[in-house]
């Protein structure tokens, strides 16, 4: 070839042969083997290359204006650079698309109010936990109940912003349907507080935090949930668009790039099952916050139901108290029954056993419809003496936590004894010089203890039946279990069952089979094992627990600082179970130091033994006879009624 020739054919656009194509915007991304050219010589076969190189990527854009960044995937090694279809780049595109919905501004503000209240939620739900068992009353509002229900309504919040947080990239719609039901289901809640006096007395000011902050949760959790899953829609309705407009154009990629594109947009086999186990759990969360909320929401309406009854009795007053050292007055329930024929007597006060109100010692008739008819009450025998004209005024009360009265948030000794005083004082029923006769029984004997110790003026004489005592009720290895054994005990017999109490696990089916009426769950008591329907009984004996089997507790303390002021020499009887101290070597001992180092030998009146009845001393005949001869023996000894030595034994 010549010069000019060689000078001609290199001036001249190089092209392909006749029967080769030029790759095109669509069979320019088909694999290699789709458009290779058939080339007649070496020459020309590099001028196509080149040339296509150049067309199919300048600048690193294709001629359709894709990317052509990355490596071909599933082609194969080709000697020159092929540009990848537009199905490999989905992927991509969609994760680029995930990022942009969860840090756009109005998700990134929605979470993170999200996670604050979810936050303070859980700190205040662990909070009020500690509350259950522990007095925090010096940094919590006031509160007149168990703060059972306040754990519960804080405790929701935080597990479903919990769930919220937790869930925030993949929300489902079974976690916002049961999230919604849950906030629902909170307006009648709220509004049965509000507007029942009784259960608005109890909460006020206290449940109105917790429900606010569960409020908030369950709002935030549901914008978040509905924006997100409305984001992440509206961005997988822009890729599919994108994905048929480009196969639309691009027909050669076919089936195969539509599939690799939308296993990309799914997260391929590990993105579609931490989606599915998102939607488990987040349905999980939801539904358990339902079922609290429900079940919060009918205890709540069984209590306002149920406080909607009168007193017992007409001599029942509630009577607004404050005792030096409480944080806020509560109302107590005292009924003060007089007999006018032997007003010149003292006035009898009644204290009863732990997990017994008061006020059953008003009845002479079972208040449960299950009961055995011949069952009596503790102290009604005293009822009875005064329709007799043995003995004058008789009161009763209900303790904190017991019957019509509401909870203080500790149960120490000082304060109880303070209260009842102040009830009295309040209420009319103690003058200056007025004398009382205080009848104790079981725990009531510590707390009529202290109240002599605190008061001993007003003393006229003390009868302690089958009482308990500061070697019995303070032991620190009780039963010979250890602090370790002892605390597991506290918190599986006493701490987990009385939080489960407004869930209304017990109330409610003995409502619905009418195995239990208002009044009876009102005067839940022990003695007909009904503890379990009133949750302020339960939080006033689990108070008792705490202050029990240590002598670092403040009612020991109590107990030991205020006794050098305890009136030994007042008139005094103790009665006691013979077959109660015959089985246990320690609670004879602690009777006998009642009855001979407790009280001085000029005050003790007598040391009556029953050798039948068990921990109910004054349940059987010769057990109330016993008693009411006690009685009997305290008003003859204090000069104010005639009584003659009776059955028993006396020790001096």
């Amino acid at each position: 070839m010549s010069a000019k020739s060689r000078s001609s054919a290199s001036t001249r656009p190089s092209t392909p042969p006749a029967g080769a194509r030029s790759p095109t915007e669509v069979t320019s991304l088909l694999p290699p083997s789709s458009h290779t050219p058939t080339s007649a010589s070496p020459t020309a076969s590099g001028s196509f290359n080149k040339s296509h190189a150049r067309k199919a990527s300048v600048g690193g854009r294709s001629v359709s204006g894709r990317s052509t960044a990355g490596s071909v995937r599933g082609y194969g090694a080709t000697a020159k650079p092929v540009v990848p279809g537009p199905a490999e780049q989905a992927p991509r595109v969609s994760k680029a698309g995930q990022r942009r919905i969860l840090t756009t501004w109005p998700l990134q503000i929605i979470f993170g109010l999200l996670t604050v209240f979810t936050f303070i939620s859980l700190v205040l739900t662990l909070v009020l936990f500690a509350n259950t068992a522990l007095d925090l009353s010096s940094i919590s509002l006031p509160y007149r109940g168990s703060g059972f229900a306040e754990f519960w309504v804080s405790a929701v919040g935080s597990w479903i912003g919990l769930g919220g947080v937790f869930f925030f990239s993949h929300p489902s719609y079974l976690f916002f349907l049961t999230t919604l039901l849950t906030t629902l289901i909170a307006i009648p809640f709220i509004l049965v507080t509000l507007f029942s006096p009784p259960v608005y007395a109890i909460h006020d000011p206290l449940l109105l935090v917790p429900f606010v902050l569960t409020a908030c949760c369950l709002v935030f959790t549901l914008l978040s949930n509905y924006l997100v899953r409305r984001a992440r829609y509206k961005e997988s309705q822009r890729i599919v668009r994108m994905l048929t407009d480009a196969a639309g154009r691009e027909r050669a990629v076919g089936e195969e790039g539509t599939a690799r594109a939308l296993v990309g947009i799914q997260g391929s086999m590990w993105g579609r099952f931490v989606g599915f186990m998102s939607g488990i759990g987040g349905f999980i969360a939801g539904l358990a916050g339902l079922i609290i909320m429900t079940l919060l929401l009918i205890d709540m309406s069984i209590t306002a139901y149920d406080y909607s009854l009168p007193l017992p009795s007409s001599s029942s007053k509630l009577v607004t108290a404050r005792a030096t050292g409480s944080a806020w007055p509560i109302q107590i329930h005292l009924a003060c029954v007089p007999f006018p024929h032997n007003s010149s007597l003292p006035t009898i006060l009644y204290e009863s056993p732990s997990g017994i109100p008061g006020s059953l010692a008003l009845f002479d008739h079972p208040v449960l419809e299950t009961s055995a008819s011949s069952r009596s009450y503790p102290g009604s025998w005293l009822f009875e003496m005064q329709q007799n004209g043995t003995v004058g005024k008789v009161c009763i009360w209900d303790r904190p936590g017991y019957g019509f009265s509401q909870i203080l948030p500790g149960a120490e000794l000082g304060l109880v004894a303070d209260t009842l005083y102040t009830s009295l004082k309040s209420s009319g029923n103690i003058g200056k010089d007025e004398k009382l006769v205080l009848v104790g029984e079981g725990y009531g004997g510590l707390v009529s203890r202290t109240f002599a110790s605190t008061h001993p003026n007003h003393i006229a004489g003390l009868v302690h039946i089958e009482a308990q005592t500061a070697s019995t009720y303070f032991s620190e290895s009780p039963y010979g279990r250890g602090w370790f054994t002892l605390t597991t005990h506290r918190l599986a017999t006493r701490l987990l069952p009385s939080l489960l109490t407004p869930l209304s696990l017990r109330r409610l089916p003995s409502a619905i089979f009418r195995h239990s009426s208002s009044l009876s769950r009102i005067l839940a008591s022990t003695l007909e094992r009904t503890e379990g329907l009133n949750e302020n009984l339960e939080k006033a004996r689990l108070q008792e627990t705490f202050s029990a089997h240590s002598h670092t507790s403040a009612s020991f303390r109590t107990l030991l600082e205020r006794g050098y002021r305890y009136p030994r020499k007042a008139p005094a009887v103790v009665v006691s179970s013979q077959e109660h101290m015959d089985g246990n070597a320690v609670w004879a001992e602690g009777q006998r130091g009642l009855a001979e180092e407790v009280t001085a030998e000029e005050g003790l009146v007598g040391w009556l033994k029953v050798k039948k009845g068990g921990k109910r001393v004054c349940e059987g005949k010769e057990g109330r006879e016993v008693c009411e001869e006690a009685v009997r023996m305290v008003l003859g000894k204090s000069g104010k009624g005639s009584g003659k030595g009776g059955k028993g034994k006396k020790v001096v």
